[in-house]
């Protein structure tokens, strides 16, 4: 079989710079999330003749495109690539001896508005899609809105809050991810993406499987329920819903919200998806495979012959490298049942 390899091309402010890149590489690596934190790579380059020192020094906010690229990885002829996304210098360092340019580069736009700038604002009869449409745009970002989970809300108040957080608080509410990467604010249901095929089986007696590692936590997880509860004083009502895992009884731990709600069906929405948020982290895992580039955050895998932690798994974090080498780790939480 032909020699496995794997590389990456990379363009930098729209010019092709693959060849020096390839050259001086000592590492890269490239992070995908699935919600929650930005996408990030890191590239760290030689520097022997202090080119990239003197006259390719990267700026601040410049926009790098990665590609992954593989060859005769799984079998002979084989080819795949991954297209990483655009992402913006964030902090460009350098050191030595020997002499060495990092680039650290994140996917979320520089402009600090989107994340550091209070906002103020109401929205009246509106969905959830729509809300999230106006701040993609104030942010110079595009949406890609996923699946068919689009709440309405008479009314919607953002009170001095970041728009970057108080969209993610709001997605969250709802049993929504939400991600900033290639330019778009990306929305989409974690629980339709745990309804989707695994990608992949890794076996505890397969030699791509490097390392590995599980945890069961119960110290904020495994709720018997979750009750919201909210007094209305326009209506003059109280809106309650309790939302049930297990049998309820003397012992059960049920999870108490006092947050606005504007109807019992919204009670109940924001019951079912806290008790999920509480407990969906009950077991997770850390893997170390060699490289695969189907491994991205939300995804899923299947895990055999490790014992009680056999079953699916949804891909929270997915890390891959190149340097001496081409592997991939992920952060793994397994997926629920019942909810």
């Amino acid at each position: 079989m032909l020699g496995k390899r794997a590389s990456i091309d990379v363009s930098y402010q729209g010019v092709d710079i693959t060849e020096a890149v390839d050259k001086d590489l000592i590492s890269f690596e490239y992070v995908d999330n699935a919600s929650g934190e930005s996408d990030s790579i890191s590239l760290t380059l030689k520097d022997e003749k202090h080119v990239w020192l003197i006259d390719w020094f990267p700026e601040k906010g410049d926009m790098i495109l990665p590609i992954i690229k593989t060859t005769n990885w799984r079998r002979e002829n084989d080819k795949q690539s991954l297209s990483c996304g655009r992402f913006y210098i964030d902090e460009p360092s350098y050191n030595g001896r020997p002499s060495k340019l990092q680039l650290d580069a994140i996917s979320s736009p520089l402009n600090g508005n989107f994340k550091d700038v209070n906002r103020s604002k109401s929205w009246r009869n509106i969905a959830l899609k729509e809300i999230a449409n106006d701040i993609a745009n104030r942010a110079g970002l595009t949406l890609q809105y996923i699946g068919n989970n689009n709440p309405r809300y008479q009314v919607k108040e953002q009170s001095e809050t970041p728009d970057a957080s108080f969209l993610s608080e709001l997605c969250k509410e709802e049993g929504l991810a939400m991600k900033v990467t290639d330019s778009k604010i990306v929305i989409f249901d974690e629980l339709e993406f745990e309804k989707k095929s695994s990608v992949t089986t890794y076996k505890e007696w397969g030699s791509v499987v490097l390392d590995y590692s599980f945890n069961t936590s119960l110290s904020n997880t495994n709720y018997d329920g979750v009750n919201v509860k909210y007094y209305d004083p326009m209506k003059g009502k109280t809106i309650e819903y309790l939302y049930t895992i297990n049998e309820i009884n003397e012992e059960s731990k049920i999870y108490q919200v006092n947050k606005k709600v504007e109807s019992g069906d919204q009670a109940r929405r924001l019951a079912q998806k806290t008790a999920r948020n509480l407990n969906k982290r009950e077991t997770t895992a850390s893997l170390s495979v060699i490289g695969n580039i189907e491994l991205l955050g939300s995804v899923c895998v299947n895990l055999e012959g490790f014992g009680v932690f056999d079953g699916k798994y949804y891909v929270e974090k997915a890390t891959h490298s190149i340097g001496g080498g081409f592997t991939t780790s992920v952060e793994l939480r397994k997926v629920l049942e019942g909810y």
